[in-house]
């Protein structure tokens, strides 16, 4: 999923967004290691630790890497393993998970445990997302008025590198005009000024322009029709103009304060002044189009993401599909109302989970990141819009080898 963490809609502003994206190896400014850890030094809340979500994710795992060429080589600085260690691994888990009620039991017979350890003692900072609604109509009335676009043809994308080979992996959006490249529209030549209108690129109407706003930041959505029926949208471009957040103008102006500024309060204020709506949203001039699709969320390995099982990371730390445990204080869920939320009275937690790598975000990069996916709606979205929390995070990794395993266990695992 293409998406910015809530941290960013709030105060910050990346340098290089959608516009100017880099695919080439990065060095991180953080040093770590993976250090073997202890069992007893983590507690598992098994009230919390609900077996068939697990295993539902774990399952959807599994399938995605039988998908791999099994010798692949999964790297963790230096410890690495194979896909067929690790699938054989899963599958016996999977079978001990039937059999026993204690996931970190089942877990610790075919994993061992490793700490991630970040230079000056540094802890992870965890944030979440979620899949925001919209009330949506296939056709537009005098309630359903906001359109969302596809990607328009008029979209040129130039991959700079074929100009200099030093800007490998870097790109530019915009649209010719008079034999010139020139930026793409923005949010205001979009929504103000209609310059997209009867150009048959609407895919869906919706009811409220800060629905659809929240949903462009996530990437991805659901839109519920008046019959019923759900279509997911997902993230298909993007106008190539530079990504601002709502949230650093309203602290600007004086609207919020650092005390109380979060997502659900950036919504509140926008309910509460609709004539300055527009106006706030131009203030970010990125703009994003979408697929209309039946099914989803989908993480960026084209794995279904399953809520609080599916984590994005920096993928060059941590590889795609590795089983983590998260470890931190978050929000009490059974405490959250909207009120609090936006007052900020938040109490927090312990909270300790297995969770999957399966998306990456564009704000999650180095050791130091882990965006959890929280699910669906507004209960989603409001623990999503709170969670910002450091702790501990591990990473476990295949005790034995695909033949060991066979051979202790007298079956072929493929």
């Amino acid at each position: 999923m293409n998406k910015i963490s809530w941290l960013y809609i709030i105060i910050m502003t990346p340098v290089f967004m959608v516009s100017c994206n880099t695919s080439e190896k990065i060095k991180t400014s953080q040093n770590y290691l993976f250090e073997k850890a202890s069992w007893q030094e983590v507690s598992i809340n098994e009230k919390m630790e609900k077996k068939e979500f697990f295993k539902k994710a774990l399952q959807l795992n599994l399938n995605w890497l039988n998908r791999k060429k099994e010798n692949s080589i999964f790297k963790l600085k230096d410890i690495s393993f194979t896909t067929k260690d690790y699938i054989c691994s899963s599958s016996l888990l999977i079978n001990e998970l039937d059999q026993s009620s204690n996931i970190k039991f089942a877990i610790k017979k075919y994993f061992d445990l490793y700490k991630i350890k970040i230079d000056n003692d540094k802890k992870v900072l965890y944030t979440g997302y979620y899949i925001p609604y919209a009330e949506a109509s296939t056709v537009k009335t005098s309630q359903y008025n906001i359109p969302v676009y596809k990607t328009p043809h008029d979209i040129v994308t130039v991959n700079l590198e074929d100009f200099n080979p030093d800007l490998k992996g870097k790109f530019i959006r915009g649209r010719v005009d008079k034999n010139k490249l020139v930026p793409y529209w923005s949010r205001e030549d979009i929504a103000d000024k209609k310059k997209l209108s009867n150009k048959e690129l609407e895919i869906a109407w919706v009811k409220n322009k800060s629905d659809l706003f929240f949903i462009e930041i996530q990437g991805s959505g659901l839109l519920i029709y008046p019959d019923g029926n759900k279509k997911f949208i997902h993230y298909s471009g993007q106008n190539g103009r530079e990504y601002k957040a709502i949230g650093s103008l309203l602290l600007k102006e004086g609207s919020l304060t650092k005390e109380n500024v979060s997502m659900q309060a950036i919504r509140d204020w926008l309910e509460k002044n609709p004539q300055e709506e527009q106006r706030v949203l131009n203030f970010n001039k990125s703009f994003v189009f979408f697929n209309l699709e039946d099914d989803g969320p989908y993480g960026n390995i084209n794995v279904k993401l399953t809520a609080e099982r599916s984590i994005a990371a920096d993928q060059r730390v941590l590889p795609a599909g590795t089983l983590t445990l998260l470890n931190f204080e978050m929000p009490d869920v059974s405490k959250i109302n909207r009120d609090s939320v936006i007052k900020n009275e938040i109490q927090n937690t312990p909270f300790s989970q297995f969770s999957f790598v399966q998306d990456t975000g564009g704000a999650i990069k180095g050791p130091g990141r882990i965006d959890v996916f929280w699910g669906e709606g507004t209960r989603a979205g409001d623990i999503a819009g709170i969670t910002k929390q450091e702790g501990n995070l591990y990473i476990l990794a295949p005790k034995f080898s695909c033949a060991y395993l066979n051979l202790q266990n007298n079956i072929v695992i493929k």
